[in-house]
């Protein structure tokens, strides 16, 4: 399921139409001649910006349009409303629709679906092909015309209420013939988010699957042994409830005793942490193939382990299941020509906010190229946006100010 593109329009800080694009140039029809859908797109791409410039906003949005497709048909029913975030500071737009487009391959020819939702629930939905030179339409759902039509090469109709999609619902028939889809957008799909709460349960996912089986021991201490955090290995601990069985990770340590103590997750560091919660999905999406999308993947990770995880993605004798990996970011080593992993203009993308608090997304390759140029120099000093405007004088009064007030007599 290779990611061709995405497009957005009104959700969160993104207000206007932005599209992410993951095609090389050198793809400037419908489809490649020789149908190599990989050799036209990028395995890798990410968006780099100050804080509150939109970064999370866009793999948000993302989330969302995969969230729509797997819940809106079934965990969304229960909601009172549709779920949605629409951009808040503009009060015609907040009441305004948001729409969604995923631009990918699946069976080997392009697709395009998307869809429009506002408070009242889906607006349009919409899925297109391309078998030939030209698109196709599928699937057209409109609900201000009540048209629902669907393409007489599909097998049956499916009928949703106004607040699901069609494809979440088809996942719930085999016999559909969008069911396999909407299965692949589905299961091809994972996300890692930077808040304490994500990354636990993340953790906790870790511990059921080797308590599964779907991963293996082998697997957690290869990765540990990456990374090089001295951390010998890992074991699993497991405390009954009346309703539950509870799992949790050990680590025992290297050390100069003896004896090894084992370390709750809770006593390791932010980066053995970070560093488990992004490799497993990573080496899961490298496995199988899919798109994983990653919320400000250098925290608590060392420049030179970024590199390793990102140069597993871009090494095509590693990649062979056409994996994708969308991140946001702050470290600009990754730009700098110190970093082993060689981002192509085309690949990297900067957020930016106007003084309206809009989220305005940006390429590289938008910018005039100088191939001498040193790219995270050229970050940094503002030159494309994407950075903090900052005030150190108003830091400085503050403190001063503070400092006025404390040396006053008692």
């Amino acid at each position: 399921m290779p990611l061709l593109g995405f497009t957005v329009r009104n959700h969160k800080s993104i207000r206007d139409e932005i599209t992410l694009d993951l095609t090389r140039p050198s793809l400037r029809t419908l489809r490649p001649r020789d149908d190599d859908w990989n050799g036209v797109t990028y395995p890798l791409a990410g968006v780099f910006g100050a804080n509150a410039t939109g970064k999370s906003s866009v793999l948000d949005a993302l989330r969302y349009t995969f969230s729509a497709i797997s819940q809106s048909a079934t965990a969304w029913q229960a909601s009172k409303g549709m779920r949605r975030a629409p951009f808040r500071l503009d009060g015609s737009v907040r009441t305004a629709s948001s729409t969604y487009e995923l631009d990918f391959v699946h069976a080997g020819h392009r697709h395009a679906y998307g869809f429009e939702v506002d408070h009242d629930g889906i607006r349009r939905e919409w899925l297109r092909d391309v078998p030939g030179s030209r698109w196709r339409t599928l699937l057209d759902r409109d609900r201000d015309t009540g048209v629902l039509k669907f393409h007489p090469s599909l097998r049956g109709r499916i009928d949703v209420t106004g607040r699901e999609l069609v494809l979440s619902r088809a996942l719930l028939f085999n016999e559909s013939s969008l069911h396999t889809i909407a299965r692949e957008l589905v299961d091809r799909f994972d996300c890692v988010l930077v808040k304490d709460s994500p990354r636990e349960a993340r953790l906790r996912d870790i511990a059921d699957s080797l308590a599964e089986g779907t991963i293996t021991f082998p697997d957690v201490e290869a990765l540990l042994q990456v990374a090089g955090i001295g951390v010998d290995g890992v074991s699993l601990e497991e405390t009954e409830t009346p309703k539950e069985v509870r799992r949790h990770l050990a680590f025992p340590h290297r050390g100069s005793a003896d004896e090894r103590p084992q370390f709750s997750i809770h006593e390791e560091s932010d980066g053995t942490i970070a560093w488990l919660a992004t490799a497993v999905p990573a080496v899961e999406a490298l496995r199988k193939g899919g798109l994983l999308i990653v919320d400000e993947i250098d925290s608590s990770l060392h420049p030179h382990l970024l590199e390793v995880l990102l140069g597993a993605f871009a090494d095509p004798a590693v990649n062979t299941r056409q994996a994708q990996l969308i991140f946001t970011s702050h470290e600009s080593y990754i730009l700098s020509p110190l970093s082993d992993v060689k981002l192509e203009p085309e690949q990297v993308w900067f957020t930016d906010k106007t003084y309206d608090g809009v989220t305005e997304l940006t390429c590289l390759a938008d910018f005039p190229r100088h191939p001498d140029a040193n790219v995270a120099r050229r970050y940094l000093a503002g030159r494309y946006g994407g950075t903090p405007h900052l005030s150190p004088s108003t830091l400085t009064a503050l403190i001063v100010s503070g400092e006025d007030r404390g040396s006053g007599p008692p």
